[in-house]
């Protein structure tokens, strides 16, 4: 019996470094992957966002430091009210860069399900030539009518009782069967 994984939340340590390794092995092996076949980025821009952040935090820490060895107040005026202000923009102006790449990722991928669509719809619009062209094929077969029966009852008249061979007739003519 396979037991549910368990909600993100309820994870065990254990699990969760699983988890990252294989994303870690995952990520690795699709970034040496020469074929293209994948939208990589999909799956990286948290990490990508993340280290992004520590980034802009780590160099506007840097600036606080060297505005420091400056003037006192400089330092304070960097700390308390421009890296703050700094950190902000760049935080929102990366995050929106983010998920417009994320939007025209899912873009491309659902255009590429389109594409998938209409090759089937294409195979399908095949068949239904065939189906059109079958169809226009028996309606020049004069015997298709009687066959099926849609000659004279498709109009609107009632078609002729057929007769029943109980007594050894050929049922197509009625005439006695040679034996």
């Amino acid at each position: 019996m396979v037991e549910p994984t368990p909600a993100p939340e309820h994870r065990t340590a254990r699990e969760k470094v699983r988890l990252a390794i294989i994303w870690v092995v995952q990520y690795w092996r699709e970034l040496f992957n020469f074929r293209f076949d994948k939208y990589m980025i999909i799956q990286v821009l948290p990490g990508v966002y993340g280290l992004a952040l520590v980034a802009i935090a780590c160099g506007l820490l840097y600036l606080c430091v060297e505005a420091f060895f400056q003037s006192t107040w400089r330092g304070l005026f960097y700390l308390f009210f421009a890296a703050p202000l700094t950190f902000l923009v760049l935080a929102s102006v990366l995050r929106a860069l983010l998920e417009f790449y994320r939007v025209v990722f899912r873009i491309a991928e659902h255009v590429d399900e389109l594409v998938g669509i209409r090759d089937t719809v294409d195979r399908l619009s095949g068949i239904s030539d065939s189906v059109d062209e079958m169809a226009a094929l028996t309606r020049r077969i004069p015997f298709w009518r009687a066959l099926t029966g849609t000659g004279k009852a498709a109009r609107g008249k009632p078609a002729e009782p057929r007769r029943r061979a109980d007594n050894g007739d050929s049922p197509a003519t009625g005439k006695p069967r040679a034996e």
